[in-house]
């Protein structure tokens, strides 16, 4: 968002420790809330909405700005001099889904009415998309910090195996040492990437000489420690989840609610079964057999 980012103040802008995602959405959606500063010295907030659909999703734009308003009635607590001076808030969504982004940009776009006079009293209610399929490798930015994160999320749904192994030493490296965004990363690579602990303890190792491997063995014994051994589990079945359903969607488009729920639920076993069905199926009813029964 380069003219955005000409209009805040040299400020580092304040994380706000909240939420505004639905709770029915978290397993596809994310973000976070930054309180900032204009350069006219006014108050204002930079929301970054994570879209963890494979799919653009229809109603982001109605979705945004429900969070805006509760971004805003955070802001104001009823109180009137708040409520005749609230501030920006800049709505950025990062979508790194397998397909491209098609869904409305605005309100305004979903409004069905041609006529100019009540389309004149449509405000836009748009957002920023960044669609990281789209941005080079190199332009993801510029702090090795975000880049990692970014390229982590770039990939999660994009390029093959070699170019993971590839791409693997550089997310790695970048977080901050003993920083919990680091420990979220090497979570986010096992669960999500599926990068075997091996794996990850020989590229942390060599991305970070003298304490990679630790760093890895570290999280690995806090998940055990902490009995988040089953959070692992359900975040590596997340991640063969999201490649049965984009291979479903690259095979025969848009997908029912039905599977969408029954993959959702399934285990890693009947994921593993299903994806190698999928690979030779003529039609989802292959896939799920028993889905008209259902």
């Amino acid at each position: 968002m380069p003219w955005q980012a000409e209009l805040l103040a040299d400020e580092l802008p304040v994380p706000v420790d909240r939420s505004f995602v639905d709770e029915e959405l978290c397993s596809s959606q994310s973000d976070k809330l930054f309180q900032v500063k204009l350069k006219d010295g006014q108050p204002g907030f930079v929301y970054a909405l994570l879209e963890h659909k494979s799919y653009p999703d229809p109603g982001t734009a109605l979705q945004v700005l429900k969070y805006k308003v509760r971004i805003l009635e955070m802001y104001a607590q009823g109180r009137a001099g708040r409520l005749r001076a609230l501030p920006t808030v800049i709505p950025l969504v990062f979508y790194h889904g397998v397909q491209p982004w098609t869904a409305p940009g605005s309100l305004a776009e979903m409004v069905a009415t041609k006529d100019e006079r009540l389309r004149a009293l449509e405000p836009s209610f748009g957002y920023y998309l960044r669609d990281l399929r789209k941005i080079p490798v190199e332009r993801l930015a510029s702090d090795p910090g975000a880049r990692a994160g970014l390229l982590a999320l770039r990939q999660a749904h994009t390029g093959g195996e070699e170019e993971k192994l590839r791409l693997l030493p550089e997310v790695v490296a970048g977080p901050p040492d003993n920083s919990e965004f680091e420990k979220q990363v090497l979570l986010y690579l096992m669960g999500i990437w599926n990068v075997p602990v091996r794996t990850l303890e020989k590229v942390a190792e060599q991305a970070k000489p003298g304490r990679g491997k630790a760093v890895v063995g570290q999280v690995v014994e806090e998940i055990r420690n902490r009995g988040k051994a089953e959070w692992l589990a359900k975040g590596l079945a997340k991640g063969r989840a999201g490649s049965l359903t984009q291979l479903l969607e690259h095979r025969f488009g848009p997908l029912p609610l039905a599977v969408r729920t029954r993959i959702a639920g399934a285990s890693m076993t009947e994921l593993d079964a299903r994806f190698m069905v999928s690979l030779d199926a003529q039609s989802l009813s292959e896939v799920f057999p028993d889905l008209d029964r259902d």
